[in-house]
């Protein structure tokens, strides 16, 4: 699972080492898919190979001919780059893929659970902020998902509920 925040930069040959925990979560892959982010976000969304096992196996559910099938394939396939890790755990992501997120030398890996973001780190802050600013809003959805969770045999992972 990708977690946590992690502020970093490209080096002199436009490499960025991927976060050591971020390579854990590809459970051994080497491959990492990036493609600009499918909300709309001004980021790259990625993940590994499970990433887009999930993305395949949503296409393939929507009719041929559909619209959002079309758009999403055009997201997640046409304007996705696969990227191998090199035995650092570095990876070069393209000029034209930085661009698409704005990102200069400095960016930040964001995780959510099961795929990361890339951010250029002022557009994150922007985010982030609003984000945070959403938080109580929001509060009520979340208290009734964990609820209805709890209702129908537990969470998974909370010791004794639902194991």
């Amino acid at each position: 699972m990708f977690v946590s925040t992690f502020e970093t930069s490209l080096d002199s040959k436009g490499r960025v080492s991927v976060p050591a925990p971020f390579r854990h979560a590809l459970e051994g892959g080497v491959r990492i898919f990036l493609y600009p982010a499918l909300d709309g976000s001004p980021c790259l969304e990625g993940g590994g190979d499970a990433l887009m096992q999930q993305n395949q196996t949503t296409l393939l559910r929507m009719s041929p001919t559909s619209t959002a099938r079309k758009v999403f394939l055009n997201r997640t396939v046409s304007k996705a780059i696969e990227l191998k890790l090199d035995d650092t755990g570095r990876i070069k992501i393209p000029e034209k893929h930085l661009a698409m997120a704005g990102i200069g030398k400095d960016l930040v890996f964001v995780g959510a659970m099961d795929r990361f973001y890339v951010w250029e780190p002022a557009r994150y802050a922007v985010f982030d902020a609003e984000m945070e600013s959403q938080l109580e809003a929001v509060q009520p959805d979340f208290e009734g998902s964990f609820n209805a969770a709890l209702a129908v045999g537990g969470i998974r992972g909370i010791v004794g509920e639902g194991e």
